[in-house]
This record gives structure tokens, C-alpha cells and sequence, in this order.
């Protein structure tokens, strides 16, 4: 009874030992593999007949670049066709307001000379009012 028992205590202690150092391998070596981040995801569209979730896509995408502030719900309507079309001059596209492949692949990019979210015309007005109360603040005029 008691080899078995010596056994049974052996065998376990042995499958701890084994299961508790692979754990503490893989905590050491976690920070230091490289493949661990994900790989930038290409959306491929079809833009002969574009889905929901392709415009959905393209709206998230462009809501998180500060582009889009419309509803998230994969309706092509004005305010996406506004964001892509800023986002199309933004970078260096000829302006359509559609989603196309190109586009697609500079969304997926983060877009390659996006721009503020801010419009040209709420730029200029609020550059001249910073500048009227920094003036002000500082004394000059």
C-alpha cells in the first residue's frame, strides 16, 4: 500500500512541477514575443455591391480618426458621404464620398495625411478666437 501511495505522491508532484514551470515559462516570456501584437486587418470590400458592414466599418473607422460623429449603423447616408469625402481630400484622393477599395486600404492604414476633425471653417474661427484671448490674456494687442 504504501509503494502506491509513494507512487501516487511522485506522479502528482511530478505533473505539478511540470504544469507549474510551463505556467511560469510562458508568464516570463510573454512580454518578449514579438508576434504578439496584431497584424493591421485589411478590410476587402466589393464595391459593386457594398454591405451594412462595410459601411459600418468604414463609419468606425472614420468615427475613430474624429472624421465621423454620425450613427454606427451601416447606412450610407450624408454624414458618412461628408466623412469620406474629408477623408478622401485629407489624403490626396480625388473626392467622391464613396467607399472603394482605395479608400478602404487608407482607412485600414489610419489614413495617410489625415487631418483634424475639425472643418477648415471651425479651424479659422477658432484660431482667431485663441488668438484674441491669448492676446488678451498677455496683455497684447
Amino acid at each position: 500500500m504504501t509503494m502506491i501511495r509513494k507512487l501516487f505522491i511522485g506522479t502528482a508532484s511530478i505533473l505539478a512541477w511540470g504544469v507549474g514551470g510551463a505556467a511560469f515559462d510562458f508568464s516570463a516570456d510573454a512580454n518578449d514575443v514579438a508576434w504578439a501584437a496584431p497584424a493591421p486587418s485589411h478590410h476587402w470590400i466589393n464595391a459593386a455591391n457594398l454591405s451594412k458592414d462595410d459601411y459600418r466599418w468604414a463609419q468606425v473607422e472614420l468615427h475613430t480618426l474624429g472624421l465621423y460623429n454620425g450613427s454606427l449603423d451601416g447606412v450610407p447616408g450624408r454624414e458618412t458621404r461628408r466623412a469620406l469625402l474629408e477623408f478622401q481630400e485629407n489624403n490626396g484622393f480625388r473626392p467622391t464620398g464613396t467607399l472603394d477599395q482605395r479608400t478602404a486600404d487608407a482607412l485600414t492604414d489610419g489614413g495617410v495625411g489625415q487631418a483634424s476633425s475639425t472643418s477648415k471653417r471651425e479651424t479659422g474661427s477658432m484660431t482667431s478666437a485663441s488668438r484674441a484671448s491669448s492676446s488678451r490674456g498677455t496683455g497684447q494687442n
